[in-house]
């Protein structure tokens, strides 16, 4: 897991059909880069750690069927009263490596329910 993605002031954008609850591992979240370029994430989950909420997204353009691994960048997640979603990048090697740590124990808890 990779904790930030060249600069992005993490603007999110989305249309009326996005609930915020991000629950169905299909919802786009998109940010902008420092260039100005919108980049198109799948939101892949929400690990809560330490009071906070860290956003586990991939970027669209890298997820590809037949290969074997991807990029998922991990953001410090929050929204205010009036529901506006921030994003910022997470950099801290020891916090990186604990979110990475607890959404491993989440997606392993998940597949085990389908299962």
């Amino acid at each position: 897991m990779a904790g930030d993605e060249n600069d992005h002031d993490h603007a999110h954008e989305h249309d009326e059909n996005c609930d915020h609850e991000h629950e169905e591992g299909d919802d786009i979240v998109t940010l902008i880069d420092a260039d100005g370029t919108e980049v198109d994430h799948f939101w892949l989950g929400l690990v809560e750690l330490d009071e906070e909420q860290f956003a586990l997204l991939c970027p669209v353009d890298e997820m590809d069927e037949e290969s074997e691994s991807t990029s998922v960048y991990v953001y410090s997640y929050t929204m205010d009263e009036d529901g506006a979603e921030s994003f910022e990048a997470v950099e801290d090697e020891e916090l990186l490596a604990r979110v990475q740590a607890a959404a491993e124990a989440m997606f392993d808890a998940e597949q085990e329910e389908e299962s």
